[in-house]
């Protein structure tokens, strides 16, 4: 809320009895449409990319409160393969969001609800296409969803509908000889239909004019292909000749995933805090999907994840990589600890410590080591540590952070611990990773 004063000029009236007043308010519409562009640079392991958002806001577009924003995105970045050049990652894409303050729904809400809980009707429609130096794919989205407040602390939201349509466009044939004696990569990239729901909880107690300890919580939960199975069984549809059952000419995938992502900020004084922070989560594959599909599988490394490790190159398990292939699975833990102090000026400083690592739920002949076992899992775990440097510009914060490898648990001669096992190697132990705001 802005509030401003100015001149209203003498009133005139009856004379009131003592103790009235006589006001004028005047209130200011904000501004109903927008245009936002926002550029952003990134520095992952050394690979150069700058990614550029243009993005339009109608606050009133139906001229009841209904916020539309329609963003067109470009991304681009090199990656350095060797001494002999450079090749580039490409992504583009368009999202539109209509958010409707009430539920479109056959049961109106009740007035009390709508005044208390903030209910929200959103629908989303959205296209990406990624052109990878080994691939290219896009999807193709739509979604409906809800959401509402509990209470001042915490908000719900609901997706019981969304359709993704995957389709890969290209690969490279270097690489598809690579991947066509593993199922588990050729099965992950294939094209494939997503139908199902999401369902989010979120809890902060985070104060923004107020200097206090707080909490960040999240629960995620998405299921995925069950109605579609049922149906299908139901009608004792035929399977395709490779045992699962098709939409539009393309197996439809069946998965559940939760996740919980969990962080505590405790703050010494106005210029120091520490924060910890935990993310666990798990996808299953069933029924009419033997892997989950990419998009949905975890991967580890990178500016926002354990931070000695460039993006997904850390895991799975101990597996320990005999190719160039990139490195994801199903099921995730990690753990951060970050110390943030002011410096001076604009600048911040900050020490951190990750751990955690990626795996499968399954065993993966092609890449021993990988599949998650309780009793042997904390062997598995990867350990980086480092310091950041952050700029804050007040409308964003650019971070800087160096990792270093303290724990590996590809090592397999000697201590998986690095210190105690072998020299550093500046460019194979040491990472720099560039971002925008906190990592969490």
């Amino acid at each position: 809320m802005n509030v401003s004063f100015i001149d209203a000029g003498s009133l005139s009236g009856e004379r009131r009895d003592e103790g009235m007043l006589d006001c004028v308010i005047q209130l200011t519409p904000m501004q109903r449409q927008s245009f936002t562009v926002e550029l952003e640079g990134t520095n992952t392991g050394g690979n150069l990319g700058g990614a550029l958002n243009l993005i339009y806001q109608n606050k009133s577009l139906l001229k009841g409160a209904e916020v539309f924003s329609l963003k067109l995105k470009g991304a681009y970045e090199t990656l350095t393969e060797d001494i002999t050049g450079f090749r580039n990652t490409q992504q583009y894409g368009i999202e539109a969001t209509l958010r409707i303050p009430k539920f479109m729904t056959p049961f109106p809400a009740k007035e009390s609800f709508i005044r208390n809980k903030d209910p929200k009707t959103v629908l989303t429609a959205g296209y990406n296409y990624q052109k990878l130096p080994i691939l290219a794919r896009s999807s193709a989205n739509i979604s409906v969803g809800y959401s509402w407040n509990g209470n001042k602390y915490t908000r719900f939201s609901m997706n019981p509908l969304s359709l993704n349509v995957v389709r890969l466009h290209y690969i490279n044939p270097d690489f598809q000889a690579m991947i066509n004696d593993k199922p588990y990569f050729v099965n992950s990239l294939r094209d494939v239909r997503i139908v199902g729901g999401r369902y989010d909880f979120v809890f902060s107690d985070q104060m923004i004019l107020k200097s206090r300890d707080f909490w960040n919580l999240r629960l995620g939960l998405d299921i995925a292909g069950n109605l579609l199975d049922v149906a299908y069984r139901a009608a004792k549809a035929k399977p395709a000749p490779d045992g699962s059952y098709h939409l539009f000419r393309q197996p439809f995938a069946q998965f559940i995933k939760g996740e919980i992502d969990a962080a505590y900020n405790y703050r010494f004084n106005e210029a120091s805090s520490i924060v910890y922070r935990f993310l666990a989560g798990v996808g299953w594959p069933y029924g009419n999907s033997e892997v989950m599909p990419f998009e949905e599988q975890y991967f580890g490394g990178g500016s926002n994840d354990i931070r000695a490790w460039m993006v997904r190159t850390l895991g799975p398990g101990s597996y320990v990589q005999d190719t160039s292939l990139i490195q994801t699975a199903d099921m995730k833990l990690e753990a951060n600890v970050e110390y943030r102090f002011k410096l001076f000026w604009i600048l911040e400083g900050a020490l951190f410590v990750d751990a955690g690592n990626i795996w499968t739920v399954r065993e993966d002949a092609d890449r021993p080591g990988s599949v998650f076992r309780l009793r042997s899992f904390a062997d598995d775990i990867a350990v980086g540590t480092g310091l950041g440097l952050r700029f804050d510009l007040k409308f964003v914060l650019l971070r800087a952070d160096f990792g270093l490898k303290v724990r590996d648990p590809r090592e397999t001669d000697g201590s998986k611990w690095i210190p105690f096992n072998r020299p550093y190697n500046r460019k194979k132990d040491i990472t720099m990773v560039i971002g925008i705001g906190y990592p969490f």
